[in-house]
């Protein structure tokens, strides 16, 4: 609605009420690629151009000698700094529409440019503090491409126009996929449209929309980020493309017939665009091959039956399982397959969950393993699971890791030293997670640490607990008994038992599984260059180890519910009297840890988990 009534006051403003109430229906009716925009689009990308609308069009009184307060004045540049906030595309059309308005005759004081400037910077000011503090990079879409790839450029921005204005079908808001009209209805459109925009064009106050279109046409054409099929960075053309169309409809009003016939030429094109987009999304197979998005109703009653509540899976179903379950289950990516490093809204709160599950799909990922490659992990790093296949899914669940935290070798049956025999710090043997040993110099290849036991005995698993950041998870170890290699690592995506369930990324532990191997010494030794080792515990598991009971799994639930609820600090206390009344339970002290790390940072934001580490942990 806000950009049918942008598009119908700037036509307004170049060629008077009838092109306006033109221009408007236009918009209305829109392209195929619009509606797209509207249901689906990035808001970024669609507010661009009903930013840059406010400033030009308020310019276009200015051409007349309209006078404008200075604190108007700047609430337009604060206009056309938040654009900029929102997307650099605003850039090239705020500095077209500028160019355009001084050729059509606005003559600024300097006085009128200072305020503007002010203004604009203010708006602008996020952005501007975000880079002064590190928080934002340069954005790729500021690069320019070579000099070699224009000619690619420019075929880029046609191929782009094209869905754009409706002379194809896009099926996606970013892609290749696109539908084809009939060869008559193409070239109908093409000359219709190509009419209103030369007759609209004629006029010295229609130059602003001319500029804007122009530069961010230019743009397109010349960032390296940009492609022929992503229309989203072209979407800001719309909107004068559009205002001109209805000028020329104005001009050309005083011949009705000819008005009507290239309005119904372009209007009617446009219908027959929507009718191919609606059957195209109607289809099922559509939804499943090009938007990637199956029925998960078979997933979610498998999971309510099942009872689990936290689940692992892919990005184009993450979300989709939260909503379609009312929240009863919570899901997230088990790192950020589009982003590695970027935070997750859920990873904390599934991370924490002794009962998570994993719903992946035979065919479908964004960078997570599918169904088949899972099992092999799993395989590989042992345990056991059960299986159900809902649908086109598998929803791996009910995990038994290859060592039981309920079993421990007791502290002081352990001791801990580097590799040449010098003793660490006995803080980690001393089940308190505050308390950390870090190595004095950064991990090298070849050092490591040597974990000896006062009797022979088999042993499950070998568990450090180790610090968040700078996190250790992504250098290369094996694990050692009497010479022998009985484990490497890290497992691809950094995957590894943590908590009772198989998981990816950053973790506050490095479990290490031993398949009860009779050992009195285990060394972990590092095969690569890293940070500082930052040890707070040391864990080791045993088939033949007394069984401890369970005296603090009323309070980790009751933790997990709490985190669940966004209350991190009462989450964090509970979790220290889990760990306080089970000292041996590793996975009560990380997340202990985890829980005190988010308690510690910032809750008002929707994305605060902690991150997964990055391309080191999980891409490998």
């Amino acid at each position: 609605m806000l950009l049918v009534v942008a598009v119908g006051l700037l036509a307004k403003r170049v060629g008077g009420e009838t092109a306006g109430w033109a221009a408007a229906f236009l918009a209305a009716v829109g392209t195929p690629y619009m509606a797209l925009m509207a249901a689906t689009g990035p808001t970024p990308n669609f507010l661009v151009p009903l930013l840059v609308a406010v400033p030009v069009a308020f310019g276009l009184d200015g051409v007349d000698g309209r006078k404008r307060p200075r604190l108007a004045v700047a609430a337009l540049g604060f206009v056309g700094g938040a654009a900029a906030w929102d997307s650099a595309l605003a850039l090239p059309a705020l500095a077209g529409a500028f160019a355009g308005l001084v050729v059509a005759g606005l003559r600024p004081r300097l006085a009128g440019i200072v305020t503007f400037a002010a203004g604009f910077v203010l708006g602008a000011s996020p952005l501007l503090v975000a880079r002064l503090v590190g928080a934002s990079g340069s954005s790729p879409v500021t690069a320019l491409r070579p000099r070699w790839l224009w000619a690619d450029g420019a075929a880029a921005l046609a191929r782009a126009a094209q869905g754009l204005f409706g002379l194809q079908v896009p099926l996606v808001v970013d892609g290749p996929e696109r539908a084809h009209l009939p060869l008559l209805v193409v070239v109908a459109l093409a000359f219709g449209l190509l009419a209103l925009l030369a007759a609209g064009s004629r006029s010295h106050r229609s130059w602003p929309l001319v500029g804007w279109a122009a530069g961010l046409a230019g743009a397109f054409a010349l960032s390296r980020r940009t492609g022929p099929d992503e229309i989203r960075y072209l979407f800001g053309l719309a909107v004068p493309v559009l205002a001109l169309a209805g000028a020329g409809f104005a001009r050309l009003w005083t011949h009705r017939r000819t008005a009507g016939l290239l309005a119904a030429a372009v209007a009617v094109p446009w219908g027959v665009g929507h009718a191919v987009l609606v059957n195209a999304w109607r289809d099922p197979e559509h939804a499943v091959k090009v938007w990637q998005v199956p029925p998960l109703e078979p997933v979610l009653s498998t999971l309510e039956r099942a009872g689990v509540r936290s689940v692992y899976a892919s990005l184009q179903f993450a979300a989709r399982l939260a909503l379609g379950s009312d929240e009863r289950a919570i899901a997230s990516q088990a790192w950020n397959e589009r982003i590695p490093g970027d935070p997750l809204r859920f990873k904390d709160e599934v991370d924490l969950d002794p009962r998570a599950a994993w719903v992946l799909s035979h065919h479908l990922s964004r960078g997570m393993p599918r169904a088949e490659g899972f099992r092999d992990l799993l395989q590989q790093i042992g345990g056991t699971w059960k299986e159900d296949a809902p649908g086109e899914f598998v929803v791996f669940r009910r995990f038994v890791p290859p060592y039981d935290e309920t079993r421990p070798v007791a502290e002081e049956s352990i001791w801990v030293g580097t590799l040449d025999g010098a003793p660490v710090s006995a803080a980690v043997l001393d089940r308190d997670a505050a308390t950390v040993w870090r190595s004095p110099l950064g991990i090298a290849r070849g050092t490591g640490l040597a974990v000896r036991v006062t009797d022979p005995r088999p042993l499950s698993a070998l568990v450090l607990g180790i610090e968040l950041s700078p996190s250790p998870l992504a250098v290369p170890w094996v694990c050692t008994i009497d010479g022998e290699v009985v484990a490497r690592g890290p497992m691809r995506y950094g995957m590894q038992w943590v908590g009772g369930v198989p998981r990816a990324g950053k973790q506050a532990l490095l479990a290490v599984p031993l398949g009860d191997r009779r050992a009195s010494e285990v060394r972990l030794i590092f095969q690569d260059a890293g940070p500082p080792l930052g040890v707070w515990e040391v864990f080791l598991y045993g088939p033949d180890e007394p069984e401890r009971p369970a005296a603090g799994s009323a309070a980790a639930e009751q933790a997990l519910e709490r985190a669940r609820a966004g209350d991190w600090g009462v989450a964090a206390g509970l979790y220290a009297a889990a760990a306080q009344a089970e000292p041996h339970r590793a996975s009560y002290q990380a997340s202990l840890v985890r829980a005190r790390w988010r308690a510690a940072h910032r809750r008002w934001l929707d994305v605060e988990s902690l991150d997964d580490g990055g391309p080191d942990v999980v891409s490998r």
